[in-house]
């Protein structure tokens, strides 16, 4: 029985020819606004907010997106891009049986989860699923095929099994080596808060935002390592 799957698809590329522009173009306004007192500082924070909001929240969804239509049967998966790139014409269809599939990769941040198939003859396939445009059935796509892949490795007929390449997040050595690293900024840290002082709470809003995304990823590393250890 054959499924489809309507799946939002960004380009990183794309997305980062958009931030990265975007950023540096705060530096030159920061110098040009800045000695014109608080009035230049108040117009800085609204062209600063306006920028980051729109190159993340707006921008990609016109510049960076695509839709696929991912059909499955029991032979393989065949991927049709129903809206291309703004700016692109729309790929040709391709096809993929799962006797041509050599392995797979499933990563997932909090910005992108990114599915990434090598097939036997070299060549790759990538989606890339943006959190912030989430409206789409990957997470169903993903479900189905996962369990497809474990299917077809059970077969009796199967020569060569489809297997699962390891995250970055489950790679033992990058764990230590970055948990390591995070320590050694904790300990500086909270050596600094010691011998410096914290007087008011605009010292402390910066190392709260510097602290913020570290204990996310040290959440992450327990979990990968977590899940290395068992396997």
């Amino acid at each position: 029985m054959e499924k489809k799957y309507r799946v939002i698809h960004y380009s990183k590329i794309r997305f980062a020819c958009i931030l990265i522009p975007s950023w540096l173009a705060g530096f030159p306004l920061a110098m040009l606004l800045i000695p014109h007192g608080i009035a230049g500082q108040i117009v800085l924070g609204v062209l600063a907010v306006t920028i980051v909001f729109s190159s993340l929240f707006i921008f990609p969804k016109y510049v960076a997106k695509a839709i696929l239509l991912i059909s499955s049967d029991t032979e393989g998966f065949q991927f049709d891009w129903v809206k291309p790139y703004w700016g692109s014409k729309p790929k040709l269809t391709q096809r993929v049986r799962l006797d041509e599939l050599k392995s797979y990769k499933y990563e997932s941040s909090y910005n992108f989860s990114t599915l990434r198939l090598r097939l036997k003859s070299g060549s790759r396939i990538q989606l890339h699923r943006w959190y912030n445009d989430s409206n789409d059935d990957f997470d169903k796509f993903m479900t189905h095929f996962k369990r497809t892949i474990e299917s077809y490795n059970k077969k009796k007929s199967t020569t060569a099994v489809i297997e699962r390449e390891k995250s970055i997040m489950e790679n033992r050595t990058f764990l230590v080596a970055i948990g390591l690293l995070i320590g050694v900024i904790f300990i500086a840290t909270i050596l600094l808060v010691i011998f410096k002082g914290v007087s008011n709470m605009k010292g402390i809003i910066p190392i709260l935002i510097v602290l913020a995304p570290l204990i996310w990823v040290i959440i992450q590393i327990v979990h990968g390592l977590q899940k290395s250890r068992i396997e």
